[in-house]
């Protein structure tokens, strides 16, 4: 494949996506740190399947002290075989520990912006940085 224009490898990236797998929870009383010891327990096994880019347990510091896990998959097919696999009937074990039904949601994202992001929307063409 001969050279590429200008921009190319920005426009291929928009159109690359990933799948962000979010559950969040409210675990019933007593139940807050089973349902955290079951998520821990099955990070590493996650984080080395095939497709897996990224797994991570957050604590809410509300009132209602969710408990959220958001994943991330190259393909629908990572994701696939991430929900058949034996560490995700594990995850669904802890949902059975919520005391009222689970938010669950898979979202593609097609594009990722940083910093340049927020520079080119907080510096006006013409005007100085601080």
């Amino acid at each position: 494949m001969g050279p590429q224009p200008p921009g190319w490898a920005r426009f291929v990236r928009l159109y690359v996506s990933v799948i962000v797998g979010t559950l969040r929870m409210l675990p019933l009383p007593g139940h807050r740190l089973e349902v955290l010891d079951i998520l821990r327990s099955v990070q590493g096994t996650v984080l080395s399947q095939p497709g897996c880019a990224g797994y991570h347990i957050y604590e809410e510091q509300d009132p209602e002290a969710a408990v959220v896990l958001v994943d991330r998959w190259e393909s629908d097919a990572a994701l696939d075989a991430h929900l058949q696999s034996e560490a995700y009937r594990r995850i669904l074990c802890a949902l059975e520990l919520s005391g009222s039904p689970p938010e669950v949601r898979f979202e593609r994202v097609c594009g990722t912006e940083g910093m340049e992001r927020i520079e080119r929307s907080r510096k006006p063409v013409g005007t100085k940085g601080c």
